[in-house]
């Protein structure tokens, strides 16, 4: 019912109408009202199967090779010594390594180690030996092998979240199982593989914030006051400012940080992310003021809840540094008062002064760490894996199995698959025309994924830096992978419920074209009688009956992204178009007269076409026929000299 006094003209909903515009708002802002069982079913066995291949290739042989393997010999040892002293030591000899892999820690040293990244990584690193042993591959590098499990795992669900497909979710899982990168790195007692699975289980929060936050907007507009045409009445719309899945990911992030630094770009990207979409989420609920409102209501809030819970999550990582005096640097203020130096920040006490101290040593070797390595590469030779690492490479009076060939050679390479990193090379390109033109936030979520893990090592050009750092980017470069097979087979999904619409008016009037009784507007004939006015408005929404048959896709009426006078996927409806009013019937009563029908955003249990099934099956091909070839030179398998030169195919991969 509409207010006809002379103030504000609004409107009260009835119960209906507020269910009913609820649900339109939850299309608009790119929302599935209820999940199907069958899907949530499906999803979680491709979940499952996906995980298992993960666990096989990251568990199977997980004690070989029997010795340190390349920076192995900081992070292992510095495990050991968190879990069996509470502080890392100092390890002394040039057998240090060897003793250690025999059980002995006589080459362990009482003075602190000095030690270039947080603990808590090594603290991971630790607790695997502690269930598994100190003696053995398997122990040292089962926290890493689990990150990489668990990492398999959240791509799976981050890419049934974005895609709303389960073909593309298990896509996502199974090129990730069976890439190197990955699977070397878990198989690797180091540290990246751990900040990988802290900054993806981070990005995971934010998309459930995202859905989280858009629910109870959607909500509260639906049961709120709001005007003729469903719009908020309160200038800057819904306030909310108690975000769980935030702090949630501001924790994750902050655990990351407490592995590698690198971890902080994260905070800062996905920070900005968040606050895109809460803008962007206002302006499609019709917000008046929604810019200003994404600043206030939105952005605020959320640097609230994402960034302060960082800091004493990551100061929480060092907590057995500030428990321990025998760590590194503590005893460093007193030393240099003996000797008559300052002590810059005494103010805050010695334990304070060290860890500020502590802290500006670690950013100096950071920064300036520029001595030349044989396996240094720069950041635009990783999205092609040119420059690999060679993790292992033993001589061979040390190789204990023979392969019947004159020279045997075992060799551990960081090389990613490259039917995974070339083809997510060419997707990058239609991820990022998706994203400028076509405004797809999910895109968007692929490139801020980039820019969180990838981009910022632009920054250390010339320095000291390897081609594996790219685990951690690992993640986007395997959902650019699905997303361009996605528009490469017509697959992917439509964004929101705008994108829904504007395809299927365009299909329309390219069938009126064609029929020119199709274009015949409904106001023509329209009459009193409110069942033709239900029907106009049923028609407005989809303009073929095929796109709203129950159990199909509404990915149906997506426009093919091949054509090219499709609109760009916005993330809000066309609020503002002056002739709207003519043309469009009353919103809410559309909504009203298709509520209870199929769900215009639905998912997808199959492909859906012959040839979708036949370049998924090529590119799964690809990447499985990569991985036995290159399963070798994952796991350090003895193996004769010249099929190892048979992988050897650009000159870096040497």
């Amino acid at each position: 019912m509409i207010d006809q006094d002379s103030g504000p003209k609004t409107r009260e909903l009835s119960e209906r109408e507020s269910a009913a515009w609820e649900i339109e708002l939850r299309g608009r802002l790119g929302l599935v009202s209820t999940l199907p069982a069958q899907i949530r079913l499906w999803g979680w066995i491709v979940t499952a199967i996906a995980a298992l291949l993960a666990a096989v290739t990251r568990l199977t042989g997980l004690t070989h090779p029997h010795q340190m393997v390349f920076d192995e010999t900081y992070y292992v040892k510095g495990g050991y010594s968190l879990i069996t002293y509470g502080y890392e030591r100092d390890w002394v000899g040039s057998d240090a390594d060897e003793m250690f892999v025999q059980g002995l820690d006589a080459a362990a040293d009482t003075i602190g180690d000095y030690v270039v990244h947080p603990p808590l990584g090594k603290w991971l690193i630790g607790f695997g030996q502690a269930l598994f042993g100190t003696d053995n591959g398997f122990g040292w590098r089962f926290a890493t092998a689990l990150a990489g499990i668990i990492s398999v795992i959240l791509i799976t669900r981050i890419a049934l979240h974005l895609f709303r497909s389960v073909p593309l979710a298990f896509a996502a899982g199974a090129f990730m199982a069976l890439d190197g990168v990955g699977i070397v790195l878990s198989r690797t007692g180091i540290l990246d593989s751990l900040l990988a699975v802290f900054v993806l289980a981070g990005f995971w929060a934010v998309l459930h914030d995202r859905d989280w936050t858009r629910r109870r907007l959607a909500r509260r507009v639906a049961h709120g006051p709001v005007d003729r045409e469903g719009r908020p009445l309160a200038a800057l719309g819904p306030i909310i400012l108690f975000r769980p899945w935030l702090l949630a990911a501001g924790v994750l992030i902050g655990l990351g940080c407490g592995v590698k630094w690198s971890a902080i770009y994260a905070l800062a990207v996905f920070g900005i992310l968040v606050f895109v979409w809460d803008t962007a989420a206002k302006r499609a609920i019709g917000v008046r003021r929604w810019f200003t409102s994404g600043v206030l209501t939105g952005g605020a809030p959320a640097f609230v809840n994402l960034v302060p819970i960082a800091i004493p999550t990551y100061l929480l990582a060092w907590l057995s540094w500030f428990l321990d005096p025998r760590g590194y640097r503590r005893g460093w203020a007193e030393m240099r008062r003996t000797i008559g130096e300052e002590v810059p920040f005494e103010q805050f006490g010695d334990t304070i002064a060290e860890f500020i101290s502590y802290h500006r040593q670690m950013w100096g070797f950071h920064t300036g760490l520029d001595s030349e390595h044989t396996y240094m590469s720069q950041p635009w030779d990783w999205l092609l894996q040119l420059r690999p690492v060679n993790f292992y490479w033993p001589p061979e009076e040390k190789l204990v199995q023979d392969c019947g060939a004159e020279r045997c050679v075992q060799a551990i390479s960081s090389i990613g698959n490259p039917a995974v990193w070339w083809l997510a090379a060419a997707s990058l390109i239609v991820v990022l025309w998706y994203a400028i033109v076509k405004s797809d936030w999910r895109a968007w979520a692929i490139v801020a994924g980039y820019g969180a893990t990838y981009l910022p090592w632009y920054g250390y050009i010339g320095r000291t830096i390897y081609q594996f750092y790219s685990v951690a980017f690992l993640p986007f470069v395997v959902l650019a992978l699905v997303f361009g097979l996605a528009w490469a087979t017509d697959t992917l999904t439509p964004p929101n419920l705008t994108a829904v619409r504007r395809a299927a008016a365009r299909r329309l009037k390219k069938r009126g074209a064609e029929d020119w009784t199709l274009t015949i507007s409904p106001d023509e004939e329209r009459t009193e009688d409110p069942s033709t006015h239900a029907h106009a408005a049923q028609s407005a929404i989809s303009s073929e009956p095929a796109a709203m048959e129950a159990g199909t896709a509404a990915a149906r009426t997506a426009p093919s992204p091949s054509d090219p006078e499709d609109s760009p996927y916005l993330d809000e409806p066309d609020l503002d178009h002056e002739d709207s009013a003519s043309v469009e019937p009353d919103p809410i009563e559309r909504a009203v007269a298709t509520m209870g029908g199929p769900e215009a955003l639905s998912y997808e249990l199959h492909l859906g076409s012959k040839r979708a099934s036949l370049i998924f099956s090529l590119t799964y091909g690809f990447v499985i026929a990569f991985a036995i070839l290159w399963w070798p030179l994952w796991t350090g398998m003895t193996i004769p000299y010249e099929f190892w030169k048979l992988h050897i195919w650009l000159p870096g991969w040497s």
